[in-house]
């Protein structure tokens, strides 16, 4: 190796890493532009003949931000008001108080000060995060502004990014092509047979809280949404606390109701909606699902629900491309 190429690597790997530094603390944030740029590059394309492409790409990032945005910031604003107005003991819980009644009847035993003593813990220890919680708004309001900033700059842009990437990558432009085609189907196969359903059985399943009366169901459809992106959970959780809530409540016949909605329409919608959107051989495994979803939300935070089970497609298509032509598997 001559000296100048060692040189030359050694300074590249060292930029490398100081910008991967550098753009840690907001990776799940430049990962999300980067999927949502994915997403409405198609529009751009359409929109840049008719309109100037700044004009375009200001238009979509309104949009994005309306569509995506908009529903994330309202289900944190609502889930904020839910946290504040948490009981803070068992009186203020009609459902719960008869619950302990009960079982203190039948054993003997007074549970009250102990089932008293555990929401004072907990209400203590929201307390004592007052401060994590304004560190992380903080965080959180300047990654959505560089979301915003790098969707518009992703949209306007992009196609001279892709150009460059393929011209500094070091492979035949027939492989490029063919890596960069197996991606995007791959990505937009995980988009529509993990993300386009989670929201579809999210959204049909909060019609059954919604017909029932439970108390914040746009709430608690949107955390169904998220809940449906994960694999085996799904919308269960929720769900089955509705039905506990109600019968609870003495509704027990609407807590009926909506165990059955769940195992029938939201169980039919789900596997005949993801039997009508994945093309046959382009899904992954649902361990695989599960594997991106945990490991990418644990390591990026909550954008690793959405991108986790695509890069691992990224890599299964990767792999294939190489393994075609450089015969990996032989």
């Amino acid at each position: 190796m001559k000296a100048r190429t060692g040189f030359a690597i050694v300074v590249v790997g060292a930029l490398a890493i100081l910008s991967a530094l550098v753009v840690r603390p907001f990776l799940g944030y430049v990962l999300g532009a980067v999927l949502l740029a994915f997403v409405f590059t198609p529009l751009q394309r359409r929109l840049e003949p008719v309109v100037d492409e700044r004009v375009a790409a200001a238009g979509l990032v309104t949009l994005a931000a309306v569509a995506v945005l908009g529903p994330v910031a309202l289900l944190v604003t609502v889930g904020l008001v839910e946290i504040e107005s948490l009981p803070t003991s068992v009186d203020d819980l009609r459902g719960l108080q008869s619950v302990q009644t009960s079982v203190e009847n039948s054993l003997g035993i007074r549970i009250g000060p102990i089932v008293e003593r555990l929401f004072s813990g907990i209400t203590a220890g929201i307390g004592e995060r007052t401060s994590q919680i304004a560190e992380a708004g903080v965080h959180a309001f300047l990654g959505l502004l560089l979301l915003v900033f790098l969707l518009y700059y992703l949209l306007k842009d992009g196609e001279d990014l892709v150009r460059w990437t393929k011209r500094v990558t070091p492979l035949p432009r027939e492989v490029q092509d063919e890596l960069y085609a197996e991606a995007e189907d791959a990505t937009w196969a995980v988009l529509k047979g993990h993300i386009f359903v989670a929201f579809v059985q999210g959204f049909v399943a909060g019609l059954g809280l919604f017909a029932t009366g439970v108390p914040n169901a746009t709430f608690w459809t949107g955390v169904m949404v998220v809940l449906a992106l994960i694999p085996i959970v799904g919308v269960a959780p929720v769900l089955g606390g509705a039905a506990v809530y109600l019968a609870l409540e003495g509704r027990p016949l609407a807590g009926v109701l909506v165990v059955v909605y769940g195992l029938s329409i939201v169980a039919i919608v789900d596997d005949y909606l993801r039997a009508m959107v994945i093309e046959k051989g382009s899904s992954l495994h649902s361990a695989v699902i599960l594997l991106g979803v945990f490991g990418a939300a644990y390591f990026l935070g909550p954008v690793g629900l959405f991108v986790g089970p695509i890069i691992l497609a990224l890599f299964k298509a990767t792999v294939e491309v190489f393994s075609d032509y450089y015969g990996l598997s032989a």
